[in-house]
């Protein structure tokens, strides 16, 4: 699930924030020009892999041995040195080499850990903040040739003009089948006050409409009341996202009719660690809330909550995309056996991510340590399951969008068990 003017996540972090899921992005990409530049940049990124670093300079690029290298190694990096210094042809773009070795360095980590370049980490922090610029749209792909159009932000530019059950097939006369996911969020994003051109399909047909870009804040909540049950969707765990949540749940809560709460976090891959922690202590009574364990395996409790808490029913819907911060909000709900959890078995990634500023404006994103929910059990691997467990068809996926029980058998399901 993805918010057309954000970066989608499917991680927790301790400081800072969350990782783009689509890991093929590295940050840079070679000009297709110069296949030598292109072997350059692979020679660089081989460089960190064994185990060396380097350093830029006006003369050019220098590649440093480390003391503790074995021999091996030191031949390689040296030959790859010598030849690049005597055969080379071309100059050497010193600041795209030092992103390829970044990102191909980064590369070889774990599925989670990454380079941004200054660029992509100044987008990235702006995500977190939940201040984007885009069309308030949130999306999902189930079909290659298409983006599905999930819900609308409150303040979405695309309110009147695109609704949601809508399939995004073009943008700028451009095929979502050709661009892909990454590619097609990258243009339909841009600058506020311009427009961007999609196609639509509806009900079968298509139809070209223009839709103008705004900054919008995407706190990633959506309320409203079904009978007499209030549910809401959290689609982020960013800072803007505990505010809005508790604003939400207190409006649902002074309304005498509302006799239990559903929180949707079907396809909602995580965010940031301060964000879910301070939603979970608004729920929950005192206790802990969430540890970690590092590498040396020693644990440390990072969160706790207060003696305040929601006293009505709660439910809370996850699937098989559920993740990371998202898994960790419905697990202590569980544990604490303050929600029932309806659906099918969450992501499973119980790792967190730091993020590390660099001296030019780039960062670094690693996986630092394992976090563990209120029993300290850890899920990495194997997710959350659900008390009650509920499939969907693919189609019946898509359905969602319309908070429509009959059309919906995991919220149906959520529904009866709060009834009874």
């Amino acid at each position: 699930m993805f918010l057309l003017s954000a970066q989608g996540g499917i991680d927790l972090t301790e400081k800072d924030e969350p990782i783009v899921p689509d890991l093929s992005e590295t940050g840079y990409e070679p000009m297709s020009d110069h296949r030598r530049r292109r072997r350059l940049m692979a020679a660089l990124a081989a460089a960190f892999l064994l185990g060396s670093f380097f350093t830029v300079g006006a003369g050019g690029v220098f590649l440093k041995l480390r003391e503790n290298n074995r021999p091996i190694s030191q031949q390689k990096l040296s030959e790859i040195q010598e030849l690049i210094e005597g055969n080379y042809l071309f100059d050497v773009d010193e600041e795209a080499a030092a992103n390829a070795a970044a990102a191909g360095y980064a590369g070889t980590l774990d599925q989670y850990s990454r380079y941004r370049n200054s660029e992509e980490y100044a987008d990235f922090q702006a995500h977190n903040d939940g201040s984007l610029c885009g069309i308030g749209v949130t999306v999902a792909q189930y079909a290659e040739d298409s983006l599905y159009v999930l819900f609308l932000s409150d303040d979405s530019p695309a309110d009147g003009i695109i609704l949601p059950g809508d399939e995004i097939v073009a943008v700028e006369g451009e095929r979502v089948a050709d661009l892909g996911y990454t590619d097609t969020v990258s243009k339909i994003r841009g600058q506020e006050e311009t427009s961007v051109s999609l196609t639509i399909r509806r009900d079968g047909e298509e139809t070209e409409v223009s839709v103008m870009r705004a900054d919008i804040v995407n706190d990633g909540i959506h309320a409203l009341t079904i009978g007499n049950i209030g549910y809401v969707r959290v689609s982020a765990f960013n800072n803007a996202t505990p505010e809005a949540f508790e604003k939400a749940v207190d409006s649902l809560q002074t309304d005498d009719s509302v006799t239990g709460l559903i929180f949707d976090l079907r396809g909602n891959g995580g965010g940031l660690l301060t964000s879910v922690a301070q939603m979970l202590d608004y729920l929950l009574p005192e206790g802990n809330l969430v540890s970690k364990t590092d590498k040396s395996g020693e644990t440390t409790v990072l969160y706790t909550s207060d003696a305040d808490c929601v006293s009505l029913p709660m439910i809370v819907l996850v699937n098989g995309s559920t993740a990371s911060a998202a898994e960790l909000f419905a697990c202590d709900l569980q544990e604490y056996g303050a929600a029932t959890i309806v659906g099918t078995t969450t992501f499973g990634k119980g790792v967190m991510q730091t993020t590390y500023s660099l001296s030019d404006g780039s960062a670094l994103t690693l996986t630092t340590d394992y976090y563990n929910p209120s029993s300290g059990k850890n899920y990495n691997g194997i997710g959350v399951i659900p008390d009650i467990v509920c499939e969907m068809t693919e189609e019946e996926q898509k359905n969602f969008a319309f908070f429509d029980p009959d059309r919906d058998p995991q919220l149906r399901a959520a529904l009866d068990a709060l009834s009874g």
